[in-house]
């Protein structure tokens, strides 16, 4: 079962500073695996062989490389972050880009 392993909790996650449960490394980067989810849970479980299981055999290939890959650029992560902001609908919650308007 894809979720069986969802309320397993990691002692310390090395992003984002605090504890994280299995379920939100599991789709962490929208809706795909952390890059670091093999290196986190190898020791709590058997998490290379139950991704296999549960993954298309892209998107497993896709995290095994990016476990050895160098980290995103911050700039970059944040400049992207920025962007998507920019064009996200104001009515999901986001900003539509335009400064407030003063009432002088």
């Amino acid at each position: 079962m894809l979720t069986e392993h969802d309320q397993d909790v990691l002692l310390r996650c090395r992003r984002l500073g605090h504890e994280a449960a299995f379920g939100y490394c599991r789709q962490e980067s929208g809706g795909k695996p952390c890059r670091l989810i093999l290196d986190c849970w190898w020791e709590r479980f058997d998490v290379r062989t139950f991704l296999r299981a549960h993954l298309p055999e892209d998107l497993m290939a896709a995290v095994e490389r990016s476990g050895t890959a160098p980290p995103p650029s911050k700039l970059l992560s944040l400049l992207d972050l920025i962007q998507q902001t920019k064009t996200r609908p104001a009515s999901d919650g986001g900003v539509s880009g335009n400064p407030p308007q003063s009432k002088a």
